[in-house]
């Protein structure tokens, strides 16, 4: 019996395990594709400053703007002298009026469709005057990406849940059925009536707690000693929970009879 009880927390352990590496692998490689929108800014350029301030004082609070720097004419100037070694025409290059520059840096997580349409609407409000420019096109690969992955993730999430409940169920239901014939010994030797179902709930609290208790442990210790970059919801442990208890639950109810 006792080898049955742990062979089932290390097997349950282990399924819970997996699923929040799942989880954790998730969310390291969304953020990966989030990174790579946020290293890509936006380029808007007007040959009137104030306009670009204006757009700036308006845009700013947004939550998918990091953070926006204009930059002068006389800095586009030294930019293109710098980049392209042009310092041999230098006091050419710094007669022409320039445009000057405003670099818009976003956070990958929220700039989304909604939210890249919200800011083509208002700078349709500033052209011709301002022009931009972005690449589209490593946008819609890294939006693309992302709802790949995040429909990958569903995926694996419901097969979890499935193969948790069905695994913790048939180990559970597979192994009571072995010990009938203690059982069976046990009360005919006069031992007390109900005690095998509340053994079954001693044992169903354990098999509930002390599986994903250790995960947590694991999870925290790795966050304690800075080795984790990233959260995992405290709601994503209790929806972990709920499966463990539903599982007993159902156990319970199919057992039936035998737990008397």
């Amino acid at each position: 019996m006792k080898k049955g009880f742990f062979f089932q927390i290390i097997v349950i352990f282990m399924v819970l395990l997996g699923w929040n590496i799942l989880h954790l692998g998730y969310k390291y490689q969304k953020n990966v594709f989030e990174d790579n929108i946020s290293t890509s800014p936006m380029m808007l350029l007007s040959m009137q400053e104030n306009t670009l301030e204006q757009l700036k004082l308006k845009i700013e609070n947004r939550n998918y703007i990091r953070d926006i720097t204009i930059i002068q004419d006389s800095i586009v100037a030294d930019m293109l002298i710098n980049n392209y070694d042009l310092r041999d025409s230098n006091e050419i290059l710094k007669s022409y009026l320039l445009p000057t520059a405003m670099q818009i840096n976003f956070v990958g997580g929220e700039f989304q469709i909604e939210q890249k349409l919200e800011l083509e609407r208002m700078l349709l409000e500033y052209s011709p005057a301002v022009i931009y420019y972005f690449d589209n096109t490593q946008w819609q690969e890294n939006q693309n990406k992302i709802l790949l992955l995040t429909n990958g993730y569903y995926v694996g999430f419901g097969l979890f849940i499935f193969f948790m409940l069905f695994i913790s169920i048939f180990l559970r239901i597979h192994f009571e059925i072995k010990s009938n014939v203690f059982w069976k010994i046990y009360r005919s030797s006069g031992g007390s009536f109900g005690r095998r179902r509340k053994q079954f709930f001693i044992n169903s609290l354990y098999i509930c707690f002390i599986p994903l208790l250790l995960n947590v442990a694991i999870y925290y210790s790795l966050i304690y000693f800075q080795l984790l970059r990233f959260d995992i919801d405290y709601r994503f442990f209790g929806i972990e929970l709920l499966a463990l208890v539903f599982s007993s639950l159902f156990a319970g109810i199919a057992l039936g009879e035998n737990l008397k």
